[in-house]
């Protein structure tokens, strides 16, 4: 079985995506709605993940 390749973002290009703030990222990556990976010291999303976000959307506060 083959297995797509999974991309990993930046923070900063996450940012630009969703024109929302690096912490708001965070919150999101910290909740589960943002997959994430660790490699070293940098946090990266994995691009599916923040395509499902994008389609689905996501309206709660999260910040609570």
């Amino acid at each position: 079985m083959e297995t797509l390749p999974k991309k990993l973002l930046r923070i900063k290009d996450v940012q630009e995506r969703l024109g929302v703030s690096r912490s708001y990222i965070y919150i999101l990556m910290d909740k589960g709605i943002l997959e994430s990976r660790k490699i070293g010291n940098a946090r990266r999303v994995l691009e599916h993940s923040l395509d499902k976000l994008i389609e689905d959307g996501y309206e709660e506060d999260v910040r609570e």
